[in-house]
């Protein structure tokens, strides 16, 4: 009678350990205790998603299918609200106010002017999952990984440490490069973190970099048409979004010139650009779901910890090597996690 006494007591206070635990919405290894019951009761939720285009959708699309596998499925218990500029970063404030209209319960923001913007219009009114960020401690937009602290959380692709590890595979992969050149807008505090590794690592590599300030469209067209035949050995696309949302441009500028393209993302090759190192955009989305599930479920994103790719990818675009007659280290063929003919 003794023993059943103490198995009911026990039963009990782990009973009531656990009520009070979801009524203040602690966290089990770093999961919201509310967020399985607020998919079986039926509530929906909406997302504001802002972004520009490009190699961003990718994001988006990752995003949606992890959303699904874990229950939140589009047009029944959740629905996306889109704002896409295009590659207009001028855009961004009036798209993202026409957001805010909208009332949504979170919003998903790719890329660090997107979420600078994005941040700077909502304050802490509403929660910011942001995706495609290089540095997020950096642009300031939380205090650390582990314990954000803002009401903005989500993933970092690390892109922006990377500068000058894709420098070095640009140099191994194509030996012959010694000058190469870039475009940024300064304005990004991404692309200014990003520069500053990438001259850190140019003398190191003996590749000498110019470096071509674009705020716009308008401005990249303008610079690549002033580029001459011999000018530059290669391209090196830094990550800023405006650039990345008009590869298009440079993959057809590079063509002209016969010489390689380096980028950070596998769409981007897809595109074609040349060669590419870095974590894959639709990946990236589909990981950042468990972030976004988290927070659209009740968990504050000051809780939430910062997520970082498992695998960073290298993509050789053949194809448009051949097409210029540019060949390549067999080594980086044989170690490309995709070549793209």
């Amino acid at each position: 009678m003794k023993k059943l006494i103490i198995v009911l007591l026990v039963v009990l206070l782990a009973a009531g350990f656990f009520f009070f635990l979801k009524k203040n919405d602690y966290q089990i290894f770093g999961i919201s205790l509310k967020s399985q019951k607020n998919i079986k009761t039926g509530k929906t939720y909406k997302i504001g998603v802002v972004m520009t285009g490009g190699a961003y959708q990718q994001a988006l699309d990752g995003l949606k299918k992890g959303l699904e596998e874990k229950g939140f499925r589009e047009g029944k218990n959740i629905f996306f609200i889109i704002k896409d500029t295009r590659g207009n970063t001028d855009a961004l404030a009036s798209s993202i106010e026409e957001l805010i209209a909208e009332k949504p319960d979170v919003i998903y923001s790719t890329s660090t002017p997107v979420t600078t913007q994005a941040s700077k219009s909502v304050g802490d009114k509403i929660p910011i999952v942001f995706n495609i960020v290089g540095d997020p401690i950096g642009a300031g937009f939380a205090r650390n990984y582990s314990m954000p602290e803002t009401n903005l959380t989500g993933c970092s692709n690390l892109s922006a440490e990377l500068s000058g590890k894709r420098l070095e595979i640009f140099k191994e992969t194509f030996p012959n490069i010694k000058k190469t050149v870039t475009f940024f807008n300064p304005e990004n505090k991404f692309s200014q973190i990003a520069i500053e590794n990438l001259r850190k690592a140019a003398p190191i590599l003996g590749v000498e970099v110019a470096e071509i300030i674009v705020k716009d469209k308008d401005a990249l067209n303008k610079a690549l048409a002033g580029i001459a035949v011999g000018q530059f050995d290669g391209i090196y696309i830094t990550p800023d979004a405006m650039v990345v949302s008009n590869a298009d441009l440079i993959v057809k500028k590079s063509l002209e010139l016969k010489i390689p393209t380096m980028g950070h993302e596998q769409t981007l090759a897809e595109k074609g650009v040349t060669l590419t190192y870095g974590a894959n955009f639709y990946d990236m989305g589909v990981q950042c779901s468990s972030v976004m599930a988290s927070v659209i479920s009740g968990q504050k994103p000051q809780v939430t910890p910062i997520l970082t790719p498992d695998k960073f990818d290298i993509v050789v675009n053949q194809k448009n090597l051949d097409a210029m007659g540019i060949s390549i280290e067999s080594k980086i063929l044989k170690e490309a996690d995709k070549v793209i003919r």
